[in-house]
């Protein structure tokens, strides 16, 4: 790091960087295709009213910042960071997909918050004390709370008939519910389940942040290509899964086009016989 005055300050490796070219040297000139296709789905000025439109255009605006943290770290070579990011972006363009095939189902997403901000309120006054909030803000939160609870109290026992608050705005759980998104809800495993072990306490997330020098066990301080590598490459799909999304929603000129370069370049840029192996 170097702080003298007018200097510029950089985070990263720019060796991880050339050694991800020489890995995949088809990235530099085709992410410039992805890049255009990201600019025709939201650099652009649109009306709309619906809340689907709304919700569609700007969750998917989100899932592309989640791309691009990916890309950040995992052309870095930090593969247990891509994949934390991995799981949020996976959750996100699973949810996007569902969603913009169940439009009649955003409302309960959105109603859901009411839930969520509840249980934050609780958490901070049982930890700080209720002096932290306002009365009239506690009361406000209370009252949307109470306004949309019985719509997510599920069965808690067939037997007696008791019920308690769902842990989630769908009754499906996230896995039931990625099935029923398509293709991508095929990649569960790569997207959900191998993530989850890093941004999780697990067993399995250290396990493979492991070596072995010299006859020693520690904890890798170096980065992980090939970890890095297997977390963009779901990455792109979902990323390209958004794009999907945008274009059936919106029918944008030019991106249907656009998208299909992409998943011509997609195929190329991960082909076995296009991969340089490491350097």
């Amino acid at each position: 790091m170097n702080n003298q005055p007018g200097r510029v300050l950089l985070f990263g490796y720019p060796e991880e960087g050339e050694k991800f070219r020489k890995r995949h040297p088809l990235w530099p000139e085709r992410f410039m295709n992805l890049v255009r296709a990201i600019d025709l789905a939201f650099t652009r000025v649109q009306a709309v009213a619906e809340p689907e439109h709304k919700f569609v255009y700007l969750y998917g605006r989100m899932c592309m910042e989640d791309f691009m943290e990916v890309l950040l770290v995992c052309g870095n070579g930090y593969g247990a960071a891509g994949m934390k990011l991995l799981r949020s972006l996976y959750e996100h363009t699973v949810t996007l997909r569902y969603l913009h095939e169940h439009p009649e189902e955003i409302s309960r997403f959105l109603d859901y918050h009411h839930v969520q901000q509840h249980k934050l309120m609780k958490a901070i006054t049982e930890t700080f004390g209720e002096e932290v909030f306002k009365p009239e803000m506690i009361a406000e939160l209370k009252a949307k709370y109470e306004s949309v609870k019985e719509d997510f109290m599920v069965t808690d026992c067939e037997k007696c008939g008791t019920k308690k608050l769902n842990h989630s705005w769908n009754k499906l759980n996230f896995v039931a519910l990625a099935k029923k998104t398509g293709p991508i809800g095929s990649m569960i495993v790569h997207g959900y389940f191998l993530p989850l072990r890093h941004s999780h306490s697990t067993l399995g997330g250290l396990f493979e942040r492991l070596e072995i020098v010299d006859g020693r066990m520690g904890v890798q301080h170096q980065t992980d290509p090939q970890m890095a590598d297997d977390a963009l490459l779901v990455a792109h799909n979902c990323v390209l899964n958004v794009l999907e999304v945008q274009n059936e929603r919106f029918k944008i000129e030019g991106l249907g086009d656009q998208l299909q370069i992409c998943l011509r370049d997609y195929l190329e840029i991960w082909a076995p016989d296009s991969l340089a192996g490491d350097a």
